[in-house]
């Protein structure tokens, strides 16, 4: 045989992964061209391992489910939490970010929120499937209200469906804010704290479950030894830290 070579082979050895836009980390650009260091991390860690990486724009609630039932193999950016560790691999974390829980409310209105027990009298909206903190996700004296995305939140505020908006990713809401040239917004006195592992999920159900060791050991060396702050900084975002 001729024209063979060690690469042609890796080729065929194929992960599926799911793609969403939160921005800055992960960028999904017109006709869906994806973008960012997340992106490029797990690209060059899978390529290291003999894997190319298909992606997909997927909303994450289906991407939680494909995780579950193992028709996707890898999402970047899963939180890890107890309930998913039934089903997902947690491959990282390639380092730790601030992921303060911020509650979106109308300017006039940030003191209506001042301490965690004010949410009690409040509706609140929250995404889908989405992982805030602890007490809040179980707290089921809290109305809630739910949506699949950003922007079906941002309109559903604006129409005066709910108060406020637990945020987990306040940039990608103010961008979907400004989208739709709304500015009667402001953030609510009181948020909630929190150090977060930067994760890639595996599907426990993935045909290639067996490869988490190698690829997990492959994204702890590009952490240690500063390739994944390298590419944070091609993108101009800022590294996640590699201690909590």
């Amino acid at each position: 045989m001729t024209g063979w070579t060690p690469w042609a082979a890796a080729e065929e050895k194929l992960l599926k992964a799911d793609y969403r836009p939160r921005p800055p980390e992960m960028i999904v650009g017109e006709g869906e061209q994806i973008s960012g260091p997340l992106k490029d991390i797990l690209d060059e860690a899978a390529a290291r391992n003999g894997f190319r990486v298909e992606w997909h724009v997927v909303p994450f609630p289906k991407s939680l489910h494909d995780l579950e039932v193992g028709s996707v193999d890898l999402v970047p950016r899963v939180i890890r939490t107890t309930d998913r560790e039934n089903f997902v691999q947690f491959l990282g974390p390639i380092g730790y970010q601030d992921k303060d829980i911020h509650f979106l409310v109308h300017k006039g209105q940030e003191s209506r929120i001042r301490v965690y027990e004010d949410l009690h009298s409040l509706v609140v909206g929250v995404k889908l499937k989405t992982a805030y903190f602890d007490p809040f996700d179980g707290d089921k004296a809290i109305r809630k209200e739910t949506s699949s995305d950003d922007s079906s939140l941002a309109r559903m505020f604006i129409g005066g469906r709910f108060e406020t908006i637990a945020l987990l990713d306040r940039p990608a809401m103010e961008g979907v804010l400004a989208g739709l040239d709304f500015k009667d917004y402001a953030f609510a006195d009181y948020h909630f704290h929190q150090k977060i592992g930067n994760f890639y999920g595996m599907s426990k159900k993935s045909p290639h479950a067996a490869s988490f060791p190698a690829l997990n050991a492959t994204l702890a060396e590009m952490s240690a030894s500063g390739r994944v702050t390298e590419l944070y900084k091609i993108h101009s975002v800022d590294p996640p830290i590699l201690n909590p």
